[in-house]
């Protein structure tokens, strides 16, 4: 009666198999190496993205809390419930046009008072730190600077104010919860909107009221009590906690995006896994028949070359979680002044440990059924590899690759804000599998029910398609699915830019012009049609409200 191997004398065995250099697993280590190092890199770069603006949320939004309202300033009783809290600092956002001489630019206005910044620091490219510039004077962003092509010391015009050019916009702490704006920033002092003629009645503009707590109350009361003093003003609150929701959710969807992306390249490596693992375990079918004359049992086999697989798998992704690391600095790098992210290296330990589990769990469903085949084959019947190869009785397999199955989903979905998507992907690539597996298992019966050619090549590459063990499923599931996740991102990309190029030149204004008052809009079209006597002009009313019940 034969015993069964423990687990440590199953890993002697698989140890000294393995000591050149996984030679047969190699192609095991690179699509796990490859796969899980994406996957980890993606994981980190959006969780370092993430960390920084829940950690840098005060700095982001300019405060502790926002209050926002469109088309008026606050009066004195509003102004003076949010000293109660602490010091605030004002100021107004709105679209304008810039010039200097013949050029012009659109910008994002941003006046402030005296005590902006509250939280972070300004500076400018010289390495001055600075705060709201003086009457006359703007900071300019390096975008608004190079439209205009305006230097330190130049004048510009905005509105009916001729401003000098103070400095070139560095560092702008509150910059990413500031929103969508036409054109690039300009600072200037909190007085000069009105007196450009820029707030006047109809103009669309927003004054924003920041303020740092004394000492450390908490947020949603204070926002409740605010708007149960305030039913009807019209604020919207935005606290340190969702300093900036657009780069969030962004940053979010682009990180699942993303993740999904690489777990599809996942899987393609997982078909060359499961293929790489067939052709190890096929030489060693020698070794594994050896083993079984000798005594070993069908679970010794299952032990050793488990851990032998485990091994490779393991040192496969850990050097992918490496990789993936050390490249996450170079990625921050690229990516700051865009988002809010540092260049130095990064861990987080769920995105590793995600990463990690998916290429494991893929290693797992698509290398269980040539383990399990060839821990069933009777020692005989491998030594028959020409009559019996490993490709049959694969059933045994289900319950591993199930598992690896449902792991796959709860990764996919646990702990993601979209977990919908997640699965509508894991579905999509499920229906994508089966119709390449029952387009595979077509070629292989047509090539099976063909007639015979009289060409020698032709006729053995037909006999090659059908011949017992052929990997003609595997290898149209993987072209297949591959090809697929490519023309599928080709069309969006392909979908998008045609329409662009249908609409936008058909449909889209040569100019824009903002805030046109009433009474001048027959003053503005003598203007355009005595340069342009054919020129189109389409005015739109616009008006901004605030939906309070």
């Amino acid at each position: 009666m034969s015993r069964t191997l423990s687990w440590g004398g199953a890993w002697g065995i698989a140890r000294r198999d393995l000591h050149a250099r996984f030679r047969g697993l190699r192609l095991l280590l690179v699509c796990l190496f490859l796969g899980v190092g994406a996957l980890s890199a993606i994981g980190t770069l959006t969780g370092a993205i993430g960390g920084e603006i829940d950690n840098r949320g005060r700095e982001l939004l300019g405060g502790d809390l926002q209050a926002e309202i469109w088309q008026r300033d606050a009066n004195e009783e509003e102004r003076a419930a949010f000293a109660e809290y602490g010091e605030v600092s004002s100021g107004y956002r709105l679209q304008a046009m810039a010039r200097k001489g013949e050029q012009a630019s659109p910008i994002g206005l941003k006046a402030v008072d005296s005590n902006w910044p509250l939280v972070g620091e300004f500076t400018l490219t010289d390495g001055t730190v600075a705060g709201a510039p003086d009457d006359g004077e703007a900071w300019l962003a390096k975008g608004a600077a190079d439209r205009l092509d305006a230097q330190v010391g130049d004048t510009v015009q905005i509105g009916t104010e001729t401003l000098t050019v103070g400095g070139i916009i560095g560092n702008e702490p509150d910059r990413l919860s500031e929103g969508f704006s036409l054109g690039a920033t300009v600072i200037v002092a909190e007085n000069m909107p009105a007196k450009a003629g820029l707030l006047a009645p109809g103009s669309l503009y927003r004054a924003k009221y920041r303020i740092a707590f004394d000492g450390s109350p908490e947020i949603e009361p204070t926002v409740e009590e605010l708007e149960a003093r305030f039913p009807t003003a019209g604020f919207e609150y935005r606290s340190r906690e969702r300093a900036s929701p657009g780069v969030d959710r962004f940053v979010t969807r682009m990180g699942e995006f993303l993740t999904l992306v690489g777990l599809a390249a996942l899987v393609i490596a997982g078909i060359g896994i499961g293929g790489g693992v067939s052709s190890y375990l096929e030489a060693r079918r020698n070794s594994i028949a050896t083993l079984k004359i000798l005594g070993a049992t069908s679970k010794d086999i299952g032990r050793i070359y488990l851990l032998q697989l485990g091994a490779a798998a393991l040192a496969g992704s850990v050097a992918g979680l490496a990789a993936g690391v050390l490249v996450t600095p170079a990625l921050g790098a690229a990516l700051q002044g865009l988002l809010p992210v540092e260049s130095g290296f990064v861990f987080d330990g769920w995105a590793l440990v995600r990463a990690a589990a998916f290429g494991l769990l893929v290693a797992l469903v698509f290398a269980a059924p040539p383990l399990v085949r060839a821990r069933q084959f009777p020692a005989m019947a491998l030594m028959r590899s020409g009559v019996t190869p490993l490709s049959k009785q694969w059933r045994g397999a289900w319950p591993l690759v199930a598992i690896g199955l449902i792991g796959i989903v709860l990764l996919a979905t646990i702990g993601t804000r979209e977990p919908l998507m997640g699965l509508a992907f894991l579905a999509g690539a499920a229906v994508v599998f089966g119709l390449l597996a029952l387009l595979g298992w077509l070629i292989r019966n047509a090539a099976a029910r063909a007639p015979r050619p009289k060409a020698p090549l032709l006729r053995q590459a037909i006999a090659n398609i059908h011949r017992p063990g052929a990997p003609t499923g595997q290898l149209v599931t993987a072209l297949g699915f591959g090809l697929a996740a490519f023309v599928l991102l080709a069309a969006i990309q392909t979908a998008i830019d045609s329409n662009i190029e249908a609409t936008v030149p058909n449909e889209a204004p040569d100019y824009i012009v903002l805030d046109v008052p009433r009474d001048k809009e027959d003053a503005f079209r003598t203007l355009v049609t005595a340069d342009d006597p054919d020129a189109v002009i389409r005015t739109v009313p616009a008006l901004r409200g605030r939906i309070l019940a």
